[in-house]
């Protein structure tokens, strides 16, 4: 009786792990961690028996209770690979969310040496991933951003790269440097892709500018310049609602000035999004400028000939703007 007591009180333990193990893994766990976990292949076969465990692939197991999902299906085939694979290309860009790749594609990348096919999976056989392309996102094996971005080229046209790559750039996930160096170690002669992310970099600065230091060299310019100064994000509201709050905005002469620390568009989406708000301000009757760094940094003579323009003409309509100085 007592060891009857005793095994019933090792299953349960054995539930417990395995059960803790199951809840951090989105529902499902291998054959060699359930081992790990002290079951035996007796409990196992019970437990697909009994409906309480599903057999995903071979050697990995899902809790039944828990509900399907991409994230499951996604971390059972890294389980199902083994050792060294990771979610890779469209799956890994899904997990952190970049434009143009919804989640839904079940895509690993896995060591050469195991060969993996599994229908529903894509899979990329590769040398062994480096632990400097490995990460983990939501218990998921991954690979990195920069690797990422890498990979894709090879199965995403031109554009759609372009706006994957600004969107990891603008949420600091990568830079450009570290996107050369690491296609350079990786090596882009005979890499799918390679070429096009290459062609995508060239059309990016290397060292992109945070929009607060743009902001501080804008207002540090138009002091030099003795200009008007102007109001710090300004709301701007019309047709019931708020338009817009520009960077910074001359009221009275209905001039706003919008700092693009990127020279880059942020994805299509914000793209359309910024073309609705500028056409609601030209209807308001204001007009937008978009200040780069290369404006403030290599023709500032030219933003304040043109701010001054704009501003000048207020005054010639009768609206005291521009300082003596400035007048025309």
């Amino acid at each position: 009786m007592d060891q009857v007591l005793r095994g019933e009180a090792s299953e349960e333990r054995v539930e417990r792990r395995i059960a803790r193990l199951a809840a951090s893994q989105h529902g499902v766990f291998s054959r060699a961690q359930a081992l790990a976990s002290a079951a035996t292949r007796g409990h196992m076969e019970w437990k697909v028996a009994t409906a309480s465990w599903e057999i995903v692939h071979r050697g990995v197991y899902r809790v039944a209770a828990v509900p399907r999902s991409w994230r499951q299906d996604l971390l059972a085939a890294c389980l199902m690979a083994g050792d060294g694979a990771a979610a890779s290309h469209r799956a890994a860009g899904a997990l952190v969310h970049l434009p143009g790749i919804p989640e839904g594609t079940v895509e690993i990348s896995a060591p050469k040496s195991r060969r993996v096919r599994r229908g529903g999976v894509v899979v990329h056989q590769v040398g062994a991933l480096a632990r400097v392309d490995v990460t983990s996102i939501d218990a998921v094996p991954s690979t990195t951003v920069t690797r990422t971005l890498i990979d894709i080229a090879a199965v995403l046209g031109e554009e759609p790269l372009g706006e994957a790559i600004d969107d990891a750039l603008r949420r600091r996930l990568t830079t450009i440097p570290r996107l050369r160096r690491r296609l350079a170690e990786l090596g882009s002669r005979g890499r799918a892709g390679a070429k096009k992310l290459q062609r995508v970099l060239d059309t990016r600065d290397g060292s992109p500018v945070s929009d607060s230091v743009l902001e501080a060299r804008f207002l540090s310019l138009v002091r030099r310049a003795r200009l008007p100064a102007p109001i710090c994000q300004h709301p701007i509201r019309g047709f019931g609602r708020l338009v817009a709050v520009a960077d910074f905005a001359w009221p009275e002469a209905r001039l706003a000035v919008e700092t693009e620390g990127y020279r880059w568009h942020s994805g299509r989406t914000r793209w359309s999004r910024d073309l609705a708000r500028r056409n609601a301000l030209t209807a308001l009757g204001w007009r937008v400028l978009h200040v780069t760094w290369s404006d403030v940094h290599s023709a500032p003579d030219q933003l304040v000939e043109t701010i001054a323009h704009v501003l000048g003409s207020v005054i010639r309509s009768g609206s005291a703007i521009l300082p003596p100085s400035r007048r025309a």
